[in-house]
């Protein structure tokens, strides 16, 4: 973190310029993901694969984009609807991202199997302990008394952003990765899961869309940064963005599962059809009559 201190913060600081601020912390971070992710493989001595490369920068790109300036702040103090589109981002893109850029080898390394800590990352990615994570987290950090409690400072921001981050990557654990042993679900199972999620996420996102008063203090009273978008419009856009923007990247997701299990779904139906038809023609010949000399 540096010493650029939000407007509500009662430390001492600068008010809100659009001159370029860097946020030290997030570089630091991103180079510790990235630069972890490559010292295990090395350690390991396995080969990068490129889909998992790509997968693992994209998301900590995605993490980068919208903690960094001026996206991080704005979210931070003075914006709902920015806020939200942060948490969106950290909920719907970074953390799959992450997720399906970790080899298989890797989790296991770092996770070793009868390990303490292996039972206890069992446990909370179990698919009903990971979802009710995933909703314990999202309905409390966007509770009004939380977010003008912690809000207005870099380390509380900081904490919540830690918080979604987590809460997401156990809530897609069940979803993203494939292996039974890490407590994988599949379809029809994993579509009902997420889709109870998205009705989930429409609670928040109808009390911030039809609520005719701000909820949240932090926002209300920060400085606008642009004439005529008042608190009130900036929640309503806010919750639009949750439902809309979050439901819609959510429904993507489930749509891409749901079409790659069935052409995976037709692939095993076609080679079992196949296998059936080479059973029957070997049975026939096998009945075929012998003629002698």
């Amino acid at each position: 973190m540096n010493n650029v201190a939000w407007w509500c913060s009662s430390a001492p600081g600068q008010v809100w310029t659009w001159r370029y601020t860097p946020f030290l912390g997030v570089w630091v971070l991103a180079g510790a993901l990235v630069g972890g992710w490559l010292w295990v493989h090395q350690r390991a001595g396995e080969r990068v694969e490129r889909r998992h490369l790509r997968m693992w920068l994209l998301g900590v790109l995605a993490l980068v984009v919208v903690s960094e300036w001026p996206v991080g702040q704005i979210g931070a103090g003075y914006m709902a609807s920015i806020g939200i589109l942060r948490w969106v981002v950290y909920t719907f893109v970074a953390a799959p991202l992450l997720l399906g850029g970790l080899p298989g080898w890797m989790i296991d390394r770092l996770l070793p199997a009868g390990t303490r800590r292996a039972r206890a990352a069992g446990l909370i990615t179990r698919w009903p302990v990971a979802l009710l994570i995933f909703n314990a987290v999202m309905f409390s950090t966007h509770l009004p008394v939380v977010v003008d409690a912690v809000k207005v400072y870099q380390l509380g921001s900081f904490t919540m952003d830690v918080l979604w981050l987590l809460g997401a990557l156990i809530w897609w654990w069940p979803a993203i990765r494939r292996e039974e042993a890490w407590n994988a679900i599949h379809e029809p199972l994993r579509a009902f899961y997420l889709f109870g999620s998205s009705v989930l996420m429409f609670v928040p996102a109808a009390f911030l869309t039809f609520s005719p008063l701000p909820l949240y203090g932090v926002y209300e009273l920060a400085p606008p940064l642009w004439p005529g978008f008042d608190p009130v419009a900036d929640q309503q856009a806010a919750g639009i963005m949750m439902n809309v923007v979050g439901g819609f990247v959510l429904w993507a997701v489930i749509a891409t599962l749901f079409m790659r299990w069935a052409r995976e779904q037709e692939t095993r139906d076609a080679e079992a059809r196949r296998e059936r038809s080479r059973r029957l023609l070997a049975e026939l010949d096998g009945q075929q009559p012998t003629t002698g000399a």
